[in-house]
């Protein structure tokens, strides 16, 4: 086979590769999305989806795990196509990781079900939708080989920790507050807790966008 026909097969399956993640991800920002309602809104049905889904998340990572490994031993990558694979690999890690703190917070709504109708602070729905944000722009990076977005997305961490600080002190000044309910409260933060690890996995991403597209591997927001 001439040189033309193999990059042509390696082109053919790194593209493919980077669907199968960008699907993945549109699945971990469904379970994301769908946890934080049937938590607002103790939906029982829903939070068991979830929790039954994530089973199928771990094992798309798995699958496409042996995806990296097979076109690395068959393929024989070299240089940045070697870093795309191996890229690849540390973030389908992340995004099962993620379905892991999405099928949490789908866990929690289980645990509170009965609670009676509560106050959900709006700040734990933005940082949902930040931590969301993260992950996508995160895989458009990625897609994009843009390392100047994977630099943005870990500046946005700097503002959704900063944002989990705030919750974090007045959700456990409330639980002073003897008409609060206590285990309302620690569901807050233990969804809160989540959501900012979420946004955590987002910078790693970015942190292996910028290893794929430089050679360099970069710790951000230590």
């Amino acid at each position: 086979m001439d040189s033309i026909h193999v990059r042509a097969n390696l082109d053919e399956s790194l593209n493919a590769l980077t669907d199968e993640l960008v699907r993945l991800s549109s699945k971990i920002d469904t379970a994301v999305d769908q946890a934080m309602r049937a938590y607002s809104d103790c939906d029982v049905d829903l939070a068991q989806q979830i929790i039954a889904k994530d089973a199928n998340i771990n094992a798309k990572r798995f699958e496409i795990e042996e995806r990296c490994l097979h076109i690395m031993v068959t393929q024989q990558p070299v240089a940045g196509d070697l870093r795309m694979i191996v890229t690849a690999m540390n973030i389908v890690t992340e995004l099962e990781r993620m379905g892991d703190h999405a099928a949490g917070i789908a866990k929690l709504a289980l645990r509170v079900e009965e609670v009676p109708k509560r106050d959900i602070p709006n700040g734990i729905f933005q940082l949902a939708s930040q931590c969301r944000d993260m992950v996508r722009r995160a895989l458009v990076a990625f897609t994009q080989r843009d390392a100047g977005l994977a630099y943005a997305v870990a500046d946005h961490d700097d503002s959704l920790d900063n944002q989990y600080r705030m919750l974090f002190h007045k959700t456990v000044a409330e639980t002073r507050d003897a008409s609060k309910s206590t285990d309302h409260l620690l569901s807050v933060l233990f969804v809160a807790h989540n959501l900012e690890r979420i946004g955590d996995r987002a910078t790693n991403i970015a942190e292996r966008v910028i290893f794929m597209t430089s050679g360099k591997l970069t710790e951000l927001n230590v």
